[in-house]
């Protein structure tokens, strides 16, 4: 199933009071709250924070709604991830599931 996930910026797993800017993202990979994932295209690695119930097509920059209809030129579409191991090199942004021992 196709969902929108929240991830923040970090080399670090946080708590949930530790971070206010989150940023989202499509994927059908199987994530769950607090995976830490890398990828290649970015030089930090994200923290998933949160998951919904279903798949988002745009966010509005400034402000941080989620929607399916194209309202305004703030907004811009969700990019997808997949999750794969080990990388794939693909036209979508991979992240790879970092082990528990690397946190």
């Amino acid at each position: 199933m196709n969902k929108t996930i929240f991830v923040i910026y970090t080399d670090v797993k946080k708590e949930k009071a530790a971070y206010d800017k989150r940023y989202s993202f499509n994927t059908e990979s199987d994530v769950k709250e607090g995976d830490m994932l890398k990828s290649d295209n970015y030089k930090t690695n994200v923290q998933v924070v949160k998951i919904l119930d279903q798949a988002f097509k745009y966010f509005d920059r400034n402000s941080g709604e989620l929607s399916d209809v194209l309202k305004s030129t703030n907004q811009y579409e969700i990019r997808n991830i997949r999750i794969v191991e080990p990388l794939e090199i693909t036209d979508v942004i991979l992240f790879e599931r970092l082990p528990e021992t690397e946190i």
